[in-house]
């Protein structure tokens, strides 16, 4: 038989290996990796909106509204204005540099190196190109990346 045939509780999958025109009309998630969180465009909203979720960052956007308003404050903006501005911006470079990071080791596993089997022959191709049914050669010490679910699975061949 050429399929294996999973239960996983009351779901059923079909799963042809090597079959990839077969496989893709199941929308099974594919191989590649994302693990960072921003990119160039989304990087200053989101980051400031995840900024702005500690209380303490909130409290002092809040207190520098306070301040610019003469008839509330006598004291001048500037001495809450520029102790948030300080911290926003470092904490703004780290979490630029951690998803810098983030991306440079994302786009490694993604470009690694695989063997699989394309019409019974070993091809090399990207990692993030293997996709569910394939058949990869593995190599003693080979690196594989895989992201599990713990569920019940019933294998019939």
């Amino acid at each position: 038989m050429n399929a294996l045939e999973l239960r996983v509780h009351n779901n059923q999958r079909r799963i042809h290996a090597n079959d990839r025109a077969f496989n893709s009309q199941f929308r099974y998630a594919n191989n590649y990796i994302k693990t960072s969180k921003y990119t160039v465009l989304t990087f200053l909203p989101l980051n400031l909106f995840e900024q702005f979720q500690r209380l303490a960052n909130f409290y002092f956007l809040c207190l520098l509204v306070l301040q610019l308003i003469p008839a509330i404050s006598s004291l001048t903006p500037v001495t809450t204005a520029l102790p948030l501005i300080g911290v926003l911006g470092l904490t703004a470079i780290k979490d630029a540099y951690d998803d810098f990071q983030r991306h440079m080791s994302d786009s490694q596993v993604n470009n690694r190196k695989s063997q699989a089997v394309r019409s019974g022959k070993l091809v090399q191709e990207k990692w993030s190109a293997v996709q569910v049914g394939d058949i990869i050669r593995m190599d003693n010490l080979l690196l594989i990346l895989v992201q599990i679910k713990q569920k019940k699975i019933k294998l019939l061949a």
